[in-house]
């Protein structure tokens, strides 16, 4: 049932990237198609910004959780590579812990306020109104993504044996 459940997140993480992906190639579209149509033309559409910044938005955070997957996200390794090993897997394993609470507490916080925003009907006022949650939702979803992968991190048995391995190398 584990095994389902981590290969199910892998394929959601998967596909987020590539959704992340296909948005910002449609960002270039459509900048390039702005850039046209305003300085060409001189008929520049009324949604081109819009549709940009939340393209933006929504691809931050549908990134979010592949880099977490991969170990892409900032991360000051300094001291952690400092440390005799057990000592370094310990810090190491104290840091996943932390980013998942973190995490969780962000996908937790995120996720009630896109409900909100819903049952509030509230809206994006722009040139073209669109509800908030429309966009909100992609934070509470890169948040809690990356929190379960921060989760599969905290893995003892992998922990035990890269350091383990490490220590003998060393």
């Amino acid at each position: 049932m584990l095994r389902a459940l981590t290969k199910a997140h892998d394929w959601l993480t998967h596909w987020s990237f590539v959704l992340a992906s296909v948005l910002l190639g449609l960002i270039f579209v459509e900048y390039c198609l702005e850039v046209l149509l305003r300085y060409v033309l001189n008929a520049p559409t009324s949604w081109g910004g819009e549709f940009i910044s939340y393209a933006q938005c929504a691809s931050v955070f549908l990134v979010m959780p592949l880099l977490t997957k991969n170990g892409g996200h900032v991360a000051i390794t300094m001291i952690v590579e400092r440390l005799p090993p057990r000592a370094s897997g310990v810090l190491a394993w104290i840091l996943y812990f932390v980013s998942f609470v973190i995490c969780t507490l962000g996908a937790w916080i995120t996720l009630d306020e896109s409900v909100r925003q819903y049952i509030d009907d509230v809206q994006l006022m722009k040139v073209h109104p669109l509800p908030q949650w429309w966009i909100s939702i992609f934070l509470g979803y890169g948040f809690g993504m990356s929190a379960l992968h921060f989760l599969r991190h905290l893995d003892f048995k992998t922990f035990q044996a890269k350091y383990a391995a490490t220590a003998t190398i060393g």
